[in-house]
């Protein structure tokens, strides 16, 4: 039981690695930081699978649980911050825990399990099922790592991450931000038209009902308070970011979105991390990346066929519900 109990520590203690990604690593902090990052969240879990006998990882747990402890004390000490400070002494106690405590109780059974095999372990079954399970969310969590530095930029230039838009000044000290960018050939009032029209009828997020089924939240349902609006050029909309059109020349517009969060590190920002940078997020990802798609395929079409729209001007401070946006 010591051994589980441990496991699950460990798992749980590489999860949590996931809040440090809202507020100590970016872009602008290089690739090293991202690195050490990705190999302490996912190291921790996959010695944590390992001490529970996953095949592929049981032999090199311990190996795992080095390489994922030298890498995550590194990367707090590089950030700072207080609790980078305690995150690093919580790995050198873990550790020590976990080699003194329950190393040769889980060498036996890795020995056990080898020698043996699973048929000879209780529950095979349910061995195998769980071992099943560890892959998916192991495949998962590497997924997620390795696609997020592009994820998050997705479509951008150096020079549009760099520019200020309307709307940063709501979060001036953003440590966290999702910005992504489309190249769209027509007009910017043509654009401008199509986002607000994407708002209303909720169309970039239509096609993606198992995401939101997953989520357990219809985003249709959700509200965003408008603060702030600069005719056909930015929609800011609050806990969401920043829409903004951007003239290219008379028939190229760039389109952005840009998402700012200050992210400070607390403890509960350490305890949803997890939620939000690797369920939440991938989910932003993908379904504004649909919205910027739908609105170039709407504002290129409607080079041929104008469409009739009707309603009216945005208000300042107003809220609306998603499906229920005015249009300019």
């Amino acid at each position: 039981m010591r051994r589980q109990l441990l496991a699950a520590l460990v798992v749980a203690h590489g999860l949590a690695h996931a809040s440090i990604a809202t507020w100590g690593i970016s872009a602008a902090r290089g690739w090293f930081l991202a690195l050490l990052w990705s190999l302490s969240l996912v190291g921790y879990v996959a010695a944590g699978f390992g001490m529970l006998r996953l095949p592929l990882l049981r032999d090199w747990w311990k190996q795992t649980m080095v390489v994922a402890t030298a890498a995550s004390m590194l990367l707090l000490v590089l950030v700072g911050q207080w609790i980078g400070v305690a995150g690093a002494v919580v790995d050198l106690a873990l550790l020590l825990l976990v080699f003194e405590w329950v190393q040769p109780t889980v060498d036996a059974d890795v020995h056990m399990a080898e020698a043996e095999g699973t048929s000879r372990l209780p529950h095979p079954r349910l061995h195998r099922a769980g071992w099943g399970a560890a892959t998916l969310v192991l495949a998962y969590l590497v997924a997620v790592v390795a696609l997020r530095p592009a994820g998050v930029a997705w479509g951008t230039t150096e020079a549009e991450r760099q520019a200020a838009l309307p709307g940063d000044e709501l979060v001036p000290e953003a440590r966290h931000r999702v910005e992504q960018a489309i190249t769209i050939h027509a007009p910017a009032d043509s654009v401008w038209l199509w986002v607000t029209r994407i708002a209303q009828e909720r169309a970039g997020f239509g096609g993606y009902d198992r995401v939101e089924r997953v989520l357990g939240v219809r985003l249709g349902s959700l509200s965003w308070r408008v603060a702030q609006v600069v005719p056909h050029r930015a929609l800011v909309l609050e806990e969401w970011g920043t829409f903004a059109v951007l003239p290219v020349d008379s028939f190229s517009t760039r389109l952005m979105v840009r998402t700012r969060c200050a992210c400070a590190p607390t403890v509960a920002g350490l305890l949803a991390g997890p939620v939000r940078v690797l369920v939440l997020e991938p989910a932003q990802i993908v379904m504004q990346r649909r919205m910027l798609v739908d609105v170039r395929e709407g504002a290129e079409g409607s080079m041929r066929h104008e469409p009739r729209l009707a309603g009216g001007p945005l208000s300042f401070g107003a809220t609306y519900q998603l499906g229920t946006l005015p249009l300019p």
